[in-house]
């Protein structure tokens, strides 16, 4: 954390591959104690021939839900719409493997799926990729469950999604035609990193072209911006939605700043409270994921931990 500290810049593109690099050595010197933890992939849509497989961390030791089971969470990589893989290439390959690999030695089955980019695809298929990797885990529990520990509890099930893929996750929660087709549940969703509005009125920024060759039009954009999806929700769907938990970075992007000014009322507003924020301390748009299992900056997925944690007992 102490070279990521020392970057001034929080513009994603100035700091993305700065900050890999920084925790490469550091995630390779743990390599030995990260790969303890089991992981299996699987194909959770065969009617595809790519991006269509999910990974699956096995905890050594699980968190016991109120049945004896094992919950679940599933963590939505982002990537700007156009990019992003559960497996990065060498020498990145133990990012989201470290981050898998954390929040299972924390007793949690956690599941990072592929889905869908820009340019093949547009609003909502990515998630509804991610609603079909959820639906196949829950169909398939037999298949992806290890006998060493608990089955998996499919009314445990959390979502976390970070910067693009913090979008589809809200998209997921949000969009009646994606929320209705989620079979089970879900225990929480943890919104980490990601837009809640995309068109700024007060054009103070604008988005990145990925973003908007994936929501469509402006008019398209201010239909479809988490915002816009939480204020058409019925006050029935906001009193069904799940838990909600926001993480954020403590220097994220300045536009990220500002579109995230209004989450916190908005919410508030709808639900006659506001939900918990975490803030990574010292850490920038890129450096939370990176940092678990390193033994530096973990302290934002403990509290993720503990919140979850908190639901499920």
């Amino acid at each position: 954390m102490e070279v990521i500290s020392k970057f001034v810049e929080t513009g994603v593109a100035a700091i993305n591959l700065r900050t890999l690099a920084a925790f490469v050595p550091i995630l390779d010197e743990r390599k030995a104690d990260i790969e303890k933890i089991e992981r299996k992939s699987f194909v959770y849509d065969d009617k595809r021939s790519s991006r269509n497989e999910l990974d699956v961390y096995y905890p050594l030791n699980s968190t016991l839900t109120k049945s004896g089971k094992t919950p679940i969470l599933f963590f939505v990589y982002g990537g700007g719409y156009n990019s992003g893989s559960k497996q990065f290439p060498e020498p990145f390959s133990m990012g989201y493997r470290a981050l898998g690999s954390f929040f299972a030695q924390h007793g949690f089955i956690t599941i990072i799926p592929d889905y869908r980019l820009v340019p093949e695809v547009k609003f909502p298929a990515s998630s509804e990729d991610i609603r079909d990797a959820v639906n196949w885990v829950c169909a398939n529990v037999d298949v992806i469950g290890a006998p060493s520990i608990p089955a998996p509890d499919v009314d445990a099930i959390f979502i976390m999604g970070h910067s693009a893929g913090d979008v589809h996750t809200k998209v997921l929660s949000l969009y009646p035609p994606v929320s209705s087709t989620v079979h089970p549940r879900l225990k929480g969703v943890i919104w980490s990193g990601g837009s809640w509005f995309i068109v700024d009125e007060k054009k103070r920024f604008r988005i990145e072209v990925p973003a908007a060759q994936y929501l469509g039009s402006q008019e398209q954009q201010r239909e479809r911006e988490p915002r816009a999806l939480w204020n058409a929700l019925s006050d029935e769907q906001i009193k069904d939605h799940p838990d909600i938990l926001l993480v954020r970075a403590e220097r994220e992007p300045d536009w990220l700043l500002l579109s995230w000014e209004e989450i916190l009322p908005d919410i508030e507003k709808r639900r006659g409270e506001a939900p918990q924020m975490i803030i990574g301390k010292g850490h920038n748009h890129i450096s939370p994921n990176w940092a678990l299992c390193s033994g530096q900056g973990e302290e934002w997925g403990e509290d993720v931990v503990k919140w979850m944690k908190a639901r499920i007992n």
